[in-house]
């Protein structure tokens, strides 16, 4: 079978397997895998129990090799995929190999092989794919509605744009008829301009018309003049602003310019741009009616001086903000000294302002590092916050695992005494048995925790799907109404 060729045909053919649900044919032309890396994130959420998650951050061998479509290693024991109403994939690219047909078929032989029932799957409701190109992800998007998704948010992470796939809409979603949600987010802003066709807003207009619920799309505010003119109902639309290449004033007059919703009405933002930006568009334009707010932004050296007035501005502006994302690009340390530079603690404290904030999540490249008094400090600084919902994703490394754990560990007596929440979700190690220990120890607290498995060097993402599973089942034979 020639890996060249006629690249529509190709993706035809992908697709027609990933329908069918008989990836057989695959396994004839998966023969080695490229240097890559894969997680998988499973969650069970039947009330009461808290959720189930998996992150597998390992490695996959570069010579994993293939014996009659099932990688060598599989998982064990076997599982009941029925449980399931949630599944996520990440699928992340560090290099292509010489066919990106190759590639993409090792994915989907991946999947089919850890999750042989993934098509069968009949209490799953919501589904999120991250995969690094439409020949990858489509298919997979396939192969999750017709298992009666309800809820659906695509990630293509690059390559080229969703829109470059002309039947998208009319071979994957309109066959859907379950699908109550979707949530597109287009990550490259080139990519999106230039593939941009002006018949598009119309494609997705007379799609949104038979969408029984809500379109959300994330999209730079370069589109957003042309999405005006068509009938789709506008306050329903999430739109993400990639801007990181702007200068703060042009990105404001851009906003200003086209944003479709008056600014004072606006409820749920979402932007990627540099903490100065934020800053001067949230000063420059009262937010009274903001409610969540999401914040992409590169944390360089210069920008962690203005995280603290960041913070001001959102107490001063945004009085009823309910939700804050911040997602840090970029290495920060955040200590209980600013002797070399570093963040001090003390910026989190402007914001007490934000008196209606319940929600604060912090996905980071970022180091936490500081001692017990550092942790008392920090915690105390929330606590005058009705904080129900905290996540911390630290970054991960030889340096990070040396201060970051023990630093969550210090901070752990402190906010549990100070704090109202009823949801944790950290990303630690749990082979680091005193910040595991502490952890297990205040489980009982929470209504929902959620605690990532961080796995480093070389592992396989089965065998640590299998080790998780064996840790699901231990627990559930003691008793225990919480999920690692």
């Amino acid at each position: 079978m020639s890996l060249v060729g006629n690249i529509p045909e190709l993706r035809q053919l992908i697709f027609s397997m990933a329908e069918k649900g008989d990836l057989a044919a695959c396994a004839q032309v998966c023969t080695t895998w490229t240097k890559d890396a894969l997680d998988i994130v499973w969650r069970e959420l039947p009330s009461p129990l808290p959720i189930i998650r998996l992150v597998d951050e390992g490695s996959l061998s570069p010579t994993m090799t293939w014996q009659q479509g099932v990688p060598r290693a599989t998982i064990s024991p076997p599982v009941d995929w029925t449980r399931f109403r949630s599944f996520t994939i990440r699928i992340r690219k560090i290099h292509f190999p010489n066919s990106a047909l190759v590639y993409a078929l090792q994915k989907l032989t991946l999947v089919k092989a850890l999750c042989p029932d993934l098509p069968l799957l009949p209490n799953l409701e919501e589904t999120e794919v991250h995969a690094s190109s439409d020949i990858t992800w489509v298919p997979l998007v396939a192969m999750f509605l017709h298992s009666g998704v309800r809820r659906l948010v695509i990630h293509p992470s690059d390559g080229p744009s969703f829109f470059t796939y002309p039947n998208f809409f009319r071979e994957v979603l309109l066959r859907a008829p379950s699908l109550e949600s979707l949530e597109i987010k287009e990550s490259s802003l080139l990519t999106f301009g230039r593939d941009w066709r002006p018949e598009d807003p119309v494609i997705l207009a007379q799609y949104a018309s038979q969408f029984p619920t809500l379109i959300r799309f994330a999209a730079p505010a370069v589109v957003l003049a042309r999405l005006q003119n068509t009938p789709i109902s506008l306050p329903k639309l999430r739109v993400l602003i990639e801007t990181n290449a702007l200068r703060p004033k042009v990105f404001i007059d851009h906003f200003r310019t086209h944003w479709p919703t008056p600014i004072a009405r606006i409820r749920h933002l979402a932007i990627s741009v540099t903490l100065t930006c934020a800053s001067q568009l949230i000063a420059a334009n009262p937010m009274s009616s903001l409610r969540i707010l999401y914040l992409e932004t590169f944390m360089s050296q210069p920008e962690q001086s203005h995280m603290q007035e960041f913070f001001r501005t959102l107490g001063n502006q945004c009085p009823g903000l309910e939700e804050l994302t911040l997602m840090w690009l970029g290495l920060s340390w955040i200590t209980t000294s600013t002797d070399n530079g570093e963040m001090d603690i003390s910026v989190f404290e402007p914001l007490v302002d934000c008196t209606s904030l319940a929600v604060l999540d912090i996905s980071a490249a970022c180091a936490l590092i500081f001692d017990e008094d550092g942790a008392e400090r920090l915690a105390i600084i929330l606590s005058n916050l009705r904080i129900c919902r905290l996540t911390f994703i630290p970054f991960y490394g030889p340096i990070a695992e040396a201060h970051t754990l023990p630093s969550l560990a210090a901070l752990l007596p402190f906010a549990f005494n100070c704090l109202r929440l009823e949801e944790l979700s950290l990303v630690i190690d749990p082979t680091v048995p005193d910040t595991r220990d502490d952890l297990l120890g205040f489980s009982p607290v929470f209504r929902k925790l959620s605690i990532g498995h961080y796995v480093g060097g070389q592992g396989w993402a089965s065998s640590a799907v299998a080790g998780f599973l064996a840790a699901v089942s231990s627990m559930e034979e003691s008793g225990r109404d919480y999920r690692w």
